[in-house]
């Protein structure tokens, strides 16, 4: 699975600028590829909830990047960047319950 996304983080770096319309920003459309190429490799390591939050804005950067929008790409794919890189939301712990002390005495039979 990991080799999977060398690869494919290795092409996205070697196709990313041919790509890219926009020839009077080559850094911008570096820096989109350079960002692809960082989410895949965080995102191989990352849990399955942390990928599924940060997929979203990975491929709207993705879109923004080869339409030639390479600023507003780049700033979304950092934020699926910065999702990855949050910690794992875990279910919150419902706090116990504090029961009273028991105060009641014990029962006793009454003497026969």
């Amino acid at each position: 699975m990991k080799i999977r996304h060398l690869l494919i983080a290795s092409a996205a770096l070697a196709a990313g600028p041919a790509f890219t319309q926009d020839a009077a920003s080559p850094q911008a459309s570096a820096d989109c590829a350079a960002l692809q190429a960082q989410f895949d490799q965080q995102a191989s390591t990352a849990s399955s909830d942390q990928v599924r939050a940060a997929k979203s804005a990975r491929s709207k950067g993705e879109k923004l990047c080869s339409q030639g929008k390479t600023e507003q790409g780049a700033a979304k794919l950092q934020e699926a960047i910065d999702a990855l890189s949050q910690p794992p939301r875990q279910p919150m712990e419902k706090p116990r319950e504090q029961q009273p002390p028991d105060t009641r005495q014990p029962l006793t039979q009454p003497p026969r």
